[in-house]
């Protein structure tokens, strides 16, 4: 549990841990370098629970945090827990009970709960009920692309398995993205419990909303360029005229990636965008070695159309296109 300015949130976080139904557990609390009450308060509940480690961060940022707990780490088990959050009191027991039945080269997530003292926003409302309806349905790598598909603080792996693809280290910004990306590459399978395990705090300090590496701009650097990395094909086609597809274009014309720009109305666009050429969506034709990023995210209907038209030139979701 890396830590950083977190005193208002820290007791009640370490009471809920403290509070879990499974009790053989260590917690590696690495402070960042925080300048608040954060480590005196994590120092306290160490000196009367063994179980909890108080560590100073070598470095600054997650990351080395990461490295440096599951360096420390003797578990068979790993996870992650962050300090603003609340730990429903059966989450251990209930990943725990799931992972010693899967079989290798698995992850055990569940559903997340947004609560917060203001009320919770439209775009994390839809953020929840899309990362918990796309990993009960086994749907999880489907949309790698998008979004980042497990919550950092909701997930529970075998220490060895995650050692054996390089733990934390070689990861960039926004690290729990990244390490999804990792997970995908390695084909790890996604196994999600149909109860709540995650109790995420929505906070206007939370370092998503305040940090640049985890703003949009990181976001789409990290997943396009991710997907020239991991993903093999012969012609990329690039899917709407919107900011997203904006973004990648502007991002595959700066690697020198070749791509083909499609859209639904392409006479829009009579001088192209970007200095390439706008085509219309109906000259997809499937053949070997073909790859297609929709950069727009449509509502129920008109996405249902769009993937009736996808399948009807044979490209499967997460195999053959997905949305950005």
């Amino acid at each position: 549990m890396p830590f950083y300015q977190s005193e208002h949130f820290l007791q009640e976080a370490l009471l809920s841990l403290i509070g879990q139904k499974f009790a053989d557990w260590e917690l590696l609390a690495i402070d960042d370098f925080s300048a608040d009450g954060g480590p005196r308060i994590v120092q306290d509940f160490a000196s009367y629970d063994s179980r909890i480690r108080y560590i100073k961060n070598q470095q600054k940022g997650i990351i080395p945090a990461l490295q440096l707990g599951l360096k420390k780490a003797q578990g068979k088990y790993i996870g992650r827990f962050d300090s603003d959050d609340l730990l429903p009191p059966e989450r251990l027991l209930l990943m725990l009970n799931y992972l010693d039945e899967a079989p290798p080269k698995s992850i055990v997530t569940g559903l997340v709960q947004y609560f917060s003292n203001r009320p919770i926003s439209r775009g994390y409302i839809k953020y929840q009920a899309w990362i918990n309806e796309l990993n009960l349905n086994g749907e999880t790598w489907e949309d790698i692309y998008r979004e980042c598909v497990i919550a950092s603080p909701n997930w529970l792996m075998r220490r060895e398995e995650l050692l054996a693809i390089g733990g934390f280290n070689k990861l960039e910004y926004p690290e729990d993205y990244d390490w999804c990306f990792r997970c995908y590459a390695e084909q790890f399978e996604v196994h999600c419990i149909g109860k709540v395990t995650l109790q995420w705090r929505e906070h206007p300090d939370r370092t998503s909303r305040n940090s640049e590496h985890y703003q949009q701009a990181a976001f789409f650097k990290l997943k396009l360029k991710r997907f020239l990395e991991l993903e093999s094909f012969e012609e990329l086609i690039l899917w709407g005229s919107g900011r997203k597809a904006r973004i990648s274009a502007a991002y595959f014309l700066s690697q020198g990636q070749p791509f083909r720009w499609m859209d639904l109305d392409p006479s829009r666009f009579p001088s192209g965008i970007l200095g390439v050429a706008i085509e219309d969506y109906r000259l997809l034709q499937n053949r070997s070695g073909l790859k297609v990023l929709i950069g727009v995210y449509p509502n129920p209907s008109e996405r249902q159309d769009l993937e009736t038209f996808l399948s009807s030139r044979q490209l499967q979701i997460g195999q053959d296109y997905w949305y950005l």
